[in-house]
């Protein structure tokens, strides 16, 4: 019985949401809007090498406060999904 409480115990602060958030990548192209990830400097190096013609377009200070999945709906040729996927696999390593 008390080996169950300790597992149970165990589990439930694996799964509390501070744990959880500690697991959750500080940049991605669904949560995070445009302005958040040029205003960090490696989020922003990780933009514009992955889509350096969209990162240079000067329209782009018009959807800072928009995620890359937001725009991606209104310009999907601006943002194929292997690039999105691509962003977010990298946007998800910076620290």
């Amino acid at each position: 019985m008390i080996r169950k409480l300790v597992a149970v115990a165990a589990f439930a602060v694996a799964l509390s949401p501070v744990a959880l958030a500690q697991e959750a990548p500080k940049f991605s192209t669904k949560t995070s809007t445009i302005g958040q990830i040029l205003d960090n400097a490696e989020a922003k190096a990780v933009f514009v090498k992955v889509m350096p013609d969209v990162a240079a377009a000067p329209q782009l200070d018009q959807v800072r406060e928009m995620t890359i999945e937001d725009v991606k709906g209104m310009a999907p040729e601006y943002f194929p999904e292997e690039k999105v996927k691509e962003l977010d696999a990298e946007l998800a390593k910076v620290k």
